[in-house]
């Protein structure tokens, strides 16, 4: 037994949409319980985060319930809206399911489907087709759940948000060995080579590796946080020290122990 997977981009007239499309530099997290919406602002700085946070507030009456550096955490009360249809309410309509969350940026909502077959969702991708854009960024079928069972919860696409330009720059520095150690090229010549000049390939460049983490700084921070070497406490004042070859506290685990102290699938 099979499922499919898919990534897709949708751009079409929506109040969340056309909220991203006015704060480009932000990504917006959208999870739904049925009722109400709880949304991650993640902010390109801290004037951006503020001005998304205010519209929120001033549309949807959002409540900020909690910020982090460059995020803030938003719930919105019942919040509804008739036309046009959402592409939650399509997707249940065919039989399709949206695995949170959805993804909005620069404009455009990212959704992940899983579908028993294709066929269900070429029919939703022929219904989304009439409300606007639609983009497949991918689409794989499945006999585990390896690809779903690992997937990030706050993640987006690894793509999104990648230009055109900043993609030939990644494949121009790869093939020309300019990402290797030590590089096999440099970037100007890498540059002439795509016909603009060193700055430009420059920017293009860096900007893509920056969108590539950002994508999945969700993943990498969880990997590293896992792969963190343990933390080794300096020893207390007083307290004996290790003798060579011997493990740090081992002759401290003979001595008794202190005391304890007291102690909407709605839309979008």
């Amino acid at each position: 037994m099979t499922i499919v997977d898919a990534h897709v981009r949708v751009q079409h007239p929506c109040p969340y949409c056309d909220l991203s499309k006015a704060f480009p530099r932000s990504v917006l997290l959208l999870w739904c319980d049925n009722r109400r919406d709880t949304i991650l602002v993640w902010g390109a700085d801290e004037a951006e985060l503020e001005g998304v946070s205010a519209a929120f507030r001033r549309r949807f009456r959002a409540k900020r319930l909690l910020r982090d550096g460059p995020a803030a955490l938003l719930a919105i009360p019942d919040f509804d809206w008739a036309e046009p249809p959402s592409v939650t309410k399509l997707a249940r309509r065919f039989g399709v399911w949206v695995l949170p969350p959805v993804v909005y940026s620069e404009g455009n909502e990212t959704y992940r489907f899983v579908a028993p077959d294709r066929a269900r969702l070429q029919r939703l991708f022929g219904r989304l087709r009439r409300l606007g854009a639609v983009t497949i960024l991918s689409v794989s079928d499945r006999s585990g759940l390896e690809g779903i069972r690992d997937y990030p919860t706050a993640s987006v696409h690894f793509f999104e948000g990648l230009t055109p330009p900043q993609a030939r720059a990644l494949v121009a520095a790869h093939d020309a060995g300019l990402l290797e150690i030590p590089a096999r090229s440099s970037w100007a010549a890498v540059a002439r080579q795509e016909g603009v000049g060193r700055s430009t390939f420059g920017e293009h460049l860096r900007k893509a590796q920056l969108r590539l983490v950002r994508n999945s700084y969700a993943v990498l921070r969880s990997r590293s946080a896992s792969a963190a070497p343990p933390v080794v406490l300096p020893a207390l004042s007083g307290a004996p020290t290790a003798r060579a070859g011997e493990p740090a506290g081992a002759r401290a685990t003979s001595r008794r122990p202190a005391a304890r102290r007291g102690g909407s699938a709605r839309r979008t």
